[in-house]
């Protein structure tokens, strides 16, 4: 059978049609987790905070209670699976832990390695790097001089990545600092800034806070990176190195 002009551009293009949706297939199969990123992982911004919440500040003294309350060996020698629950308002939030305690190349093995299973019906927290000072680390500063010392600890950061499931979510950070102080409420003396009890710790406190908050992240399996290069303020420390990584398994 001769085909006209007209009859084989529609082949042709039925080819082109079938040829795109074949290598679309083969994609999907061979990455997944890249579509999966893509079509159902979101993310709250510092203009969009969780209904009930009203704003994003509580999350920043929930935040440092977790992360200072570990015990020393905890903080620098995760188990497999460093988290905490907490609740702000009625939402169940799960966050965990802070890439800043899992440089390059120490000896906090499990950082990159952290499997944890989490609901589908809690929000995710992921610190991605963060700075606060206290009273009792300095005595005498005003609440906006302890915010700019908190600041001071996260200056000159020449990377800051965040990846889930192979796609980069940097754009998602957000970057918060606390409106008002905030106590930092330390049970034990045995804590992970070594923060002194005399007979309670710390005073009022200040911080800055990079962070990722997920919405609801769909059933399965999922990983996320965070990698931070930092610059030392001071010339004789070494450069910072962090990186952390979770395969995060989501049930209902």
């Amino acid at each position: 059978m001769h085909l006209g002009p007209s009859s084989v551009g529609r082949f042709r293009y039925t080819r082109v049609l079938l040829t795109t949706a074949l290598l679309t297939i083969i994609i999907i199969i061979g990455n997944p987790s890249r579509l999966q990123a893509q079509a159902g992982i979101s993310f709250y911004s510092s203009n969009t905070p969780p209904t009930g919440m009203g704003s994003l500040q509580p999350l920043i003294a929930k935040w440092w209670d977790f992360d200072s309350n570990q015990p020393s060996r905890i903080h620098n020698s995760w188990p497999i699976c460093l988290k905490g629950d907490v609740t702000i308002g009625n939402r169940s939030i799960v966050f965990l832990g802070d890439p800043a305690s899992a440089p390059v190349g120490d000896v906090n093995l499990n950082a990159t390695h952290q499997v944890c299973q989490i609901s589908s019906s809690q929000l995710l927290h992921l610190i991605v790097y963060s700075g606060f000072c206290s009273q009792s680390d300095s005595p005498g500063k005003s609440i906006p001089q302890l915010l700019a010392c908190a600041q001071d600890t996260n200056k000159i950061i020449k990377l800051m990545k965040a990846t889930v499931d192979d796609v980069d979510v940097t754009s998602n950070i957000i970057h918060a600092t606390s409106s008002q102080p905030f106590i930092l409420s330390v049970h034990s003396q045995d804590n992970a800034f070594a923060e002194k009890l005399n007979p309670t710790c710390c005073g009022e406190a200040m911080a800055e806070n990079y962070f990722l908050l997920f919405k609801h992240i769909p059933v399965g399996h999922h990983t996320i990176t965070a990698e931070v290069i930092r610059v030392p303020l001071q010339a004789n420390q070494p450069v910072e190195h962090d990186l952390a990584k979770w395969n995060i398994n989501v049930v209902r």
